[in-house]
């Protein structure tokens, strides 16, 4: 007769054995599920957080919400993110730290040239540099009829007060290079090209500000046509925390290869 240890392990090899297998595998049902932000709703691959585990994200696009604004940190600058594309892969963003002012705490460069970021600017917009902790002009205090550049403003960091310039373009190798070389910080944020004109004007620092506010745009690329096969196949896109591969999975808990034709082609289709 069999001991009680014995039967225990009989009782939990069958529960193993004929227990369906999304009780163990509810990686389907966790990357079905759509987050929202503010007026920002129904929000899936290639982003997580919120609402979703890292399982159903690509790297890189990780959202937070803070007081109904959605937001994500690329290369340790945040952005406010102001509208999501999956048709076009584009996210309009713009920089959290200039929403208020010109003169954020921390000095963060706007950047997404890295072969690994999953992030490129598209063609609507334009890099403008800021320089910080730089020698102030006698009067007038307009650097585009003195030098050929865009006008100054003034700026509290950290309880210091200090002069900044902005520019447009590059001025390497110039007076106006020279010049600017001798500020202690420069940072690049990216504004519309819309926006451009009136900047190289000059005349106001609010300006920036606002160019700073509208924002721009940034493709994304993240494994999107399989993800495409996968969620018309019936399946849910997501990723290997060990093997950074993509995944998709199906209802019953298989994961399968997008690639494959029949895949999950008798399970109830969930748009991603």
């Amino acid at each position: 007769m069999p001991s009680k240890f014995s039967f225990t392990i009989i009782i939990i090899s069958l529960v193993l054995i004929l227990s369906p297998k999304p009780v163990f595998s509810n990686n389907y049902l966790s990357c079905s599920v759509r987050s929202s932000c503010g007026n920002i709703s129904d929000i899936g691959y290639p982003f997580w957080g919120l609402d979703r585990p890292e399982s159903c994200g690509y790297p890189g696009f990780k959202l937070s919400c803070s007081e109904s604004e959605l937001e994500i940190t690329i290369s340790s600058a945040t952005y406010r993110v102001l509208a999501i594309n999956k048709e076009s892969q584009t996210l309009h963003v713009s920089r959290t730290d200039y929403s208020e002012n010109l003169c954020p705490t921390h000095l963060i460069n706007s950047t997404f040239e890295s072969e690994t970021s999953p992030f490129r600017q598209n063609g609507d917009s334009q890099d403008i540099r800021l320089y910080y902790g730089c020698q102030p002009l006698t009067a007038p205090q307009n650097l585009t009829s003195i030098l050929g550049i865009s006008n100054q403003f003034d700026c509290t960091i950290n309880n210091t007060n200090i002069v900044g310039y902005y520019v447009t373009r590059e001025f390497a190798g110039t007076v106006t290079g020279n010049f600017l070389r001798s500020c202690s910080n420069s940072v690049i944020i990216p504004v519309p090209n819309s926006q451009v004109p009136s900047l190289e004007e000059g005349r106001d620092p609010d300006d920036l500000e606002e160019a700073a506010k509208i924002g721009f745009q940034l493709w994304w690329s993240a494994d999107d046509t399989r993800c495409n096969n996968c969620v018309n196949k019936g399946g849910q896109c997501g990723r290997n925390l060990v093997s950074g591969g993509f995944e998709c999975y199906c209802s019953d808990g298989d994961v399968c290869s997008p690639d494959v034709v029949d895949l999950c082609s008798d399970q109830t289709v969930v748009q991603g």
